[in-house]
């Protein structure tokens, strides 16, 4: 057995990500169903944790399902639009302009936060494959207005069947380069935010946990910034030359979920 696998069976929860590790668009990756198919044999509980924004938690369990061949729980599954939901409901939040899907805005107007274009609390941006330059204009003269923003996730690009996207990181981009101003929040990973919420849904320890991920300025920034143990595969948007001058390190880096299990 090799130490990676040793490590994954030492704890009690194993966080997968979701793009780039589990799947690009439609499609597993290498190992992905062999890998959760082991975890399910070996009792190991598991959750993947995504930053997509685009869609909602029942696009995302659904999509996993056909995606692995198993039927995920809502326990199991855990988007970046709950923690921006989650920080909204800390700060007493109710007004908000988003950049953000269809889907996105559904998830916040069911958790009884009203989408306000027209006199906003906050301006939140999230990965809005919607996006319009009318859009943008109103969100950019609302933060220069003096209107403070969140931002859902940082991840710059998203990759799919036909290459990469630009992800919500790229939109907050323009936007900071626009306005000047920084967020209020960014959460989604790497936000202890997020770890958070998700451990507490849980009830589990950081130390009882394993993140596996193919970013290093997310998966394995959220790792390294929480004591926590990492396993970085590949397969995304990460490859091996990055890690020379990258300042988050894994404790293990693979090629793909199926060498784990060699």
């Amino acid at each position: 057995m090799n130490e990676a696998l040793k490590l994954i069976l030492s704890k009690e929860l194993i966080i997968l990500d979701g793009d780039g590790t589990l799947y690009i668009g439609s499609k597993s990756l290498p190992g992905a169903r062999e890998f959760v198919r082991f975890l399910d044999k070996s009792r190991k509980g598991f959750v993947v944790m995504t930053n997509n924004s685009s869609f909602s938690k029942e696009h995302h369990i659904k999509r996993l399902g056909r995606v692995l061949g198993r039927r995920f729980s809502e326990d199991e599954v855990f988007i970046s639009t709950e923690a921006a939901i989650e920080y909204l409901r800390e700060i007493n939040v109710r007004r908000v302009y988003a950049l953000g899907t269809p889907e996105f805005i559904q998830d916040l107007v069911r958790s009884g936060i009203t989408h306000d274009p027209e006199s906003p609390e906050v301006v939140v941006i999230a990965f809005d494959k919607t996006l319009t330059y009318g859009k943008l204009v109103r969100a950019v003269r609302h933060i220069m207005n003096g209107t403070p923003y969140v931002v859902v996730n940082p991840d710059v690009l998203c990759p799919t069947d036909r290459g990469y996207i630009p992800d919500a990181g790229s939109i907050w981009a323009l936007i900071r380069t626009a306005t000047g101003k920084e967020p209020m929040a960014v959460m989604g990973k790497p936000s202890n935010l997020f770890l958070n919420y998700m451990l507490r849904r849980l009830g589990v320890k950081p130390s009882d946990a394993v993140i596996i991920g193919d970013r290093l300025y997310t998966d394995i920034a959220m790792a390294n910034e929480n004591g926590i143990d990492s396993i970085l595969v590949l397969t995304g948007e990460t490859k091996a030359e990055d890690l020379v001058n990258s300042r988050y390190r894994p404790t293990f880096v693979v090629n793909t979920l199926i060498d784990l299990l060699k």
